[in-house]
């Protein structure tokens, strides 16, 4: 018989039907139930994974295979694929049943290296899902129907070949059928009985007479009703029989149940086949049956016990689920789905565990990330699987709060349960929080708070008491009693008072006697007594006991109401004291009611009005003054109603007919007692008022005179200066005639003392305008670092000739620029740096500039340190007074007005600053100041290409003849083609005279205040001629007559200068202007590697001028002769410096800007010396040294090298000498230092100049 054959021709319908029924019991019973049946079937269950794997057989597989469920499990159960290659379309269908998860019944197949007796399966099946719809595998029932096969494969074989079975087929085939327990039967296609094996005769014993080969189906059936053999269950006969043959004959395979009369209940299956015989297999179930009944009663009994069980659990506030050993839920009560908010339709009964925390994922229950999800799982299932969970709590997402536990059960279960604590955490946080501000409430109490149980054992005992009483702290402490308490205190001396004087009379003498009253008194309703502290402080006690029993005391502290009361007995008769002072001050003193009425009046009052004490008190003004008093009456009302205080003064006529003056003051005042009180004061302020009268006339003769004094010495200033400036001119110029030396030692002495007249009055002048409130700041940009340098230029000269060494100090990464009034800032540090350079008899003098970025701009300090004579701490704070000396000597010694640093301190104040000093007598002093400036951007800088200006054309514009004759002498010896005008509009003509000609004016020297037009408005004409208006204009004013710089601007003034102008400042500002009207303007930093110089300016003066003076010269080009000083210099102004100071020398000079051109330079020019910078771009100075004398030794020759550095610290002169130099000459450069140099060096031909200047 084929697979097809065997698959079309045999189908044990019965195993489907017992598999289907079981899986519907197995539903509802244990296994243990199902397993009995299964095996009253020879049966056995099975079941897989999603893969198709087998992941559990039911232990009667061993049975009815011979085989160990181990060799199976774990495997696919694809045996039957065989059967699909090889053509099999029932094999085919199967496969296709399975990849589709569909249901399957009887399909019929072998499995592979089977054995003899285990050849054929015939298997149903049906597909298991998730909550969520998950395929999780298959579960069936199976059975092994090996001999019915065979047995069958042997008949269908004789059949198909059509002939007679030979005796031995038909033994081996009977002996196959005969061993089978179910009765086995074969009708040919005309329903006649073919063959039949013993167990049908013996199974239908009331017909078996009858059960012969050629008998036909129907007549069984037939025969069997009339013997009545067949039980048609209350049916009747032809229906039955009609129904039995029409599914046998309209069915391709049937199975149905058969009941005999005597109780038997038969499974009878049927199996047509291609030839049209059919096979059929009866069973007797009639054991099975009655197990079915027994467990369909169990069943039911268990239902109910189950529904009771769900009742029961569901009517419980804790959740509960039951799990299987595989972790699937059987049995799930109402509390769950409610605590974890999920219905049945979403976690029903059955699904796995997982499906539970599946459904809560994402709606807040669990605040798990989606990579951590699956791990989270697998560690709650494999904690559940362990076993018993002690009762825990934790917290979900949404806030509620569970107590969980797992319970171990029978078979592999748990059970799990879940109590939702939620609100009992809620209603115990709620009484903590209770507790917690009932605590807070007693702690912030006032008063000491002591609490007891009924059994007076300790309940609570507030910050405040325990503070009190320190040492009863032991007894006031969890499980102590009151009676611990009295014992600690009376052994510290606490509780003497009692309040009862019979209690209190024991405290001595019976301690034990107390102790016991003491204790009975605690228990009454209410006391209350005062007591004393060991401490000395007293306390109000309050004691009761509640309706339970509790003891509830309270201590409320009045010693202050005590202290309060001794003062108040001690202020009586204070009062008295202060009634009888305020009855005799010389002031009107009174106090009225709310209602205006007199509630106290001083003598002052009496005496002031003129009634009488007692005529006043409880009377208002009007009753005591008439019409009079009524005025009052308003200004009272209106303090009350406000609460402001009213002062005012006034003017009342005496008695007598004169006036008196009065300052009257009322104020509103609330009593301790909530009442309203008006206070008031009267004064009599006659003579105060005869005094103020007084003092305004000499105030007012005090402006008059102080208007005439700044008069006077705006008049003063301008007479002073206008004779001061011819005498200083005429001394000048007299000072470059034919003069023996006695002589010019007198108009040295002219020259020096009539700058110091001019300091003075400078000074006076200054402070003057900044007393009066006059000086006005002019903030512009600058360069501080110049400003700084040039004042110390002014100020080296005085440092060499006492042998001083002056530093200038500029914090590196500095802005260069910054908004400010720069003069000013010049004189400040002017006057500080000359006090340092005149009480300096050795040593040095540091000037320190550093600054701190602040978001409003920089923050400067200035500091000046001299090593001088210092200033008596006693001095230090007069230093900024005017005209403060230190002391007398002083005065005598160092000349001065004493204005100097008022003027500093007072500029510094202008500028929002601070200015300050420390010093050490006989160690030197460091004053310092502060100023904040904005920083300026950082402009293009130009410098002025230098040109001879020789000849150059100047207009001198001035009233005063003194003055134009000495300013024209000073053109004449400067080399410059002058010529005067007396007046503004003379000045105008000449202008306009010489620029129609074709020689115009290349400067004009103006003076401010002229009559007929002022300086201003000179300048203003020559703006707005054409022809004139780039004329460059020096302006000449005396100190009250300078506009603001935003003036000169306007009038575009090249230079301003205060009269009396010093010879060598008005020849600095000449050429320089002049220079750059004439063009000589090129791009900041210069291009020209070297600067050739020789003097073409001539130069009037001392030597002290020339000094100062730093006007820029000709290029002129270098002599063919060998060159006699080389300067190596990076700094324009300092190669400036050096070509106003060596150009009068005589000597022959070339500069150059870097060391690696004066290394180029010494090779080619051979100078005779070297000034050498130390600090320079590409090559410093003591590199370019270093291969200087690297050359020298090998030609044998020796350039004196001088070098020169801005540092002037310890160890600069060693580290100059060590690099190969020959001497060292700090910087700021002296032109008396330098000349020296050269005399050292170079002979005699400096010091020639210098006598013949």
């Amino acid at each position: 018989m084929t697979d097809e054959a065997i698959g079309a021709g045999l189908s044990p319908a019965a195993n489907g039907h017992g598999a289907a029924r079981l899986a519907t019991i197995d539903e509802a019973f244990s296994r243990e139930t199902v397993h009995e049946l299964i095996e009253a079937d020879s049966a056995w269950l099975w079941e897989t994974d999603a893969d198709l794997r087998f992941s559990w057989l039911s232990e009667s597989y061993r049975a009815a295979t011979g085989n160990e469920p181990g060799t199976v499990i774990g495997h696919f159960r694809f045996d039957f694929l065989d059967q699909v290659q090889k053509g099999s379309e029932n094999a085919a269908a199967h496969l296709e049943n399975l990849q589709a998860r569909r249901p399957f019944k009887d399909f019929l197949y072998q499995p592979k290296d089977s054995g003899p007796g285990f050849r054929w399966i015939s298997t149903s099946g049906s597909p298991k899902f998730d909550a969520d719809g998950r395929f999780t595998g298959y579960r069936g029932i199976a059975r092994n129907v090996t001999g019915m096969v065979e047995a069958l494969e042997d008949v269908k074989g004789l059949s198909n070949q059509h002939v007679q079975p030979r005796e031995e087929h038909i033994d081996h085939m009977m002996a196959a059928l005969n061993a089978m327990s179910d009765a086995i039967c074969y009708y040919d296609a005309e329903d006649r009985l073919v063959l039949y094996n013993h167990a049908m005769p013996a199974m239908y014993s009331g017909i078996a007479d009858i059960i012969q080969k050629g008998i036909t189906f129907r007549d069984i059936i037939e025969v069997g009703l009339e013997r009545a053999f067949w039980d048609t269950e209350s049916q009747g006969r032809d229906e039955w029989r009609d129904a039995v043959l029409d599914k046998r004959r309209n069915a391709q395979s049937s199975s149905s149940i058969l009941r005999f009369a005597d109780g038997r209940i038969i499974m009878h299956r049927e199996m047509h086949g291609a030839e049209g015989g059919t096979i059929s297999i009866c069973t007797d179930v009639t054991e099975f049956e009655a197990k079915r009944s027994e467990a369909a009663a169990a069943g039911e009994r268990g239902r109910e016990l189950q529904s009771d069980l769900q009742r029961t659990i569901d009517s419980m506030t804790m959740g509960v689920i039951i799990l299987d050993a595989t972790m699937n839920a059987e049995i799930i009560n109402r509390a769950f789905y409610d605590i974890w908010k999920v219905t049945p339709e979403q976690v029903a009964v059955g699904c796995p565990f997982r499906a539970l925390m599946d459904v809560n994922r994402y709606n807040g229950v669990y605040d798990i990330a989606d990579e951590h999800w699956e791990d989270y799982v697998a560690s709650r299932v494999a904690e559940i699987k362990t076993g018993d969970v002690a009762p825990r709590e934790f917290r979900r997402a949404d806030g509620h709060t569970m107590i969980y536990s797992v319970t171990k059960l029978s078979g592999g279960k748990r059970l799990i349960s879940y109590v939702d604590v939620s609100e009992v955490k809620k209603r115990e946080a709620e009484a903590e929080e209770a507790r917690r501000y009932l605590a807070n409430v007693l702690e912030s109490l006032p008063a000491s708070v002591l609490i007891y149980d009924r059994d007076d054992r300790f309940v609570f005992a507030n910050r405040k008491l325990l503070d009190s009483i320190p040492v009863l702290q032991p007894a006031w402490q969890e499980g102590r009693t009151f009676r611990d308490s009295l014992e600690l205190g009376h052994a510290n001396g606490c509780f003497r008072l009692s309040g009862d004087p019979a209690i209190d009379q024991l405290y001595d003498v019976d301690p034990d006697a107390w102790l016991k009253a003491m204790l009975v008194r605690c228990r009454q309703r209410y006391s209350s007594f005062e007591r004393q502290n060991p401490d000395g402080r007293w306390y109000q006690a309050f004691d009761m006991r509640a309706e339970d029993g509790t003891f509830i005391g309270v201590r409320v502290d009045i010693s202050d109401l005590k202290d309060r009361e001794r003062a108040l007995q001690e202020s009586m008769s204070e009062n008295e004291v202060f009634r009888s002072l305020i009855d005799n001050v010389p002031v009107s003193i009174y106090a009225k009611r709310s209602d205006l009425r007199l509630f106290y009046v001083n003598e002052g009052w009496c005496e002031l009005t003129g009634v009488a004490r007692e005529d006043a008190i409880g009377r208002t003004d009007v009753e005591i003054f008439g019409e009079e008093g009524q005025p009052f009456v308003e200004g009272d009302l209106a303090v009350l109603r406000t609460g402001k205080t009213y002062e005012v003064e006034e003017e009342v006529t005496a008695a007598d007919g004169s006036t008196r003056h009065q300052f009257a003051r009322k104020g509103a005042m609330i009593a301790s007692d909530g009442s309203l009180y008006l206070i008031g004061s009267t004064t009599d302020i006659t003579d105060l008022k005869e005094r103020e009268v007084e003092l305004k006339e000499a105030r007012q003769r005090a402006v008059l005179a102080d208007r005439a004094k700044s008069e006077f010495l705006a008049n003063m200033s301008h007479e002073i200066r206008t004779p001061m400036n011819g005498v200083l001119g005429m001394a000048e110029l007299l000072a470059k005639s034919d003069l023996d030396p006695k002589q010019k030692t007198f108009t040295d002495i002219i020259v020096k003392s009539g700058n110091a007249l001019l300091t003075i009055i400078n000074d006076i002048l200054d402070f003057s305008k900044i007393d009066a409130g006059q000086l006005v700041l002019d903030p512009a940009p600058f360069n501080l670092a110049e400003a700084i340098e040039d004042v110390a230029t002014l100020v080296s000269t005085r440092a060499k000739e006492k042998d001083l060494e002056l530093i200038v100090r500029v914090q590196p990464g500095l802005d260069g620029l910054f908004v400010g009034d720069v003069g000013r800032i010049r004189q400040i540090v002017t006057n500080l740096l000359g006090n340092a350079v005149k009480f300096t008899d050795n040593g040095h003098v540091l000037v320190d500039v550093t600054g701190q970025k602040l978001p409003s701009g920089t923050k400067l300090t200035i500091s000046v340190t001299d090593t001088g004579i210092g200033i008596p701490q006693e001095k230090l704070s007069h230093v900024f007074e005017k005209f403060s000396q230190v002391d007398t000597s002083s005065t005598r010694r160092h000349e001065g007005t004493g204005l100097g640093l008022a003027i500093t301190s007072r500029l510094v104040e202008l500028m929002d600053g601070e200015i300050g000093v420390e010093s050490a007598e006989g160690k030197g002093s460091t004053f310092w100041f502060t100023v904040t400036l904005a920083s300026a951007e950082q402009a293009e800088k130009q410098r002025v290409l230098p040109i001879d200006v020789t000849g150059a054309r100047v207009l001198v514009v001035d009233d005063n003849a003194v003055n134009r004759s000495i300013l024209s002498e000073q053109m004449a010896s400067w080399s410059f083609d002058s010529c005067a005008a007396a007046s503004g509009p003379e000045g105008l003509k000449v202008l306009a005279a010489a620029a129609a000609y074709g020689v115009p004016v290349d400067c004009v020297v103006l003076d401010y205040q002229m009559p007929e037009m002022t300086g201003a408005e000179v300048a203003r004409a020559i703006r707005n001629t054409a022809g004139l208006s780039s004329t460059p204009i020096i302006m000449l004013t005396s100190v009250d007559q300078t506009l603001s710089n935003a003036s000169y601007r306007d009038l575009g003034i090249a230079a301003h200068l205060i009269k009396p102008a010093r010879s060598s400042i008005l020849l600095e500002a000449l050429v320089s202007t002049i220079q750059k009207h004439k063009g000589g303007l090129t791009p900041h930093p210069m291009t020209t590697d070297v600067l050739k110089t020789q003097a073409s300016v001539p130069h009037s003066g001392t030597a002290e001028t020339l000094a100062q003076a730093a006007p820029v010269v000709p290029l002129v080009a270098a002599g063919a002769g060998a060159l006699d000083i080389l300067v190596a210099e990076d700094n324009e102004v300092n190669q400036l410096v050096f070509t106003q100071i060596l150009a009068d020398t005589g000597y022959s000079f070339e500069i150059v800007g870097n060391g690696r051109l004066a290394l180029e330079a010494s090779g080619r020019l051979k100078p005779r010396m070297i000034l050498m910078d130390v600090s320079m771009p590409q090559m410093n100075g003591l590199e370019a040294t270093g291969e200087i004398r690297k050359r020298e030794a090998q030609d044998g020759t020796h350039i004196p090298i001088v070098g020169v550095t801005a540092h002037a610290l310890k160890g600069d002169r060693e580290r100059c000498l060590e690099a190969g130099m020959d001497d060292y000459l700090p910087k700021p450069i002296s032109p008396k230092a330098l000349l020296e140099k050269l005399d050292r060096w170079l002979g005699g031909k400096s010091a020639a100049y210098r006598n013949a200047g």
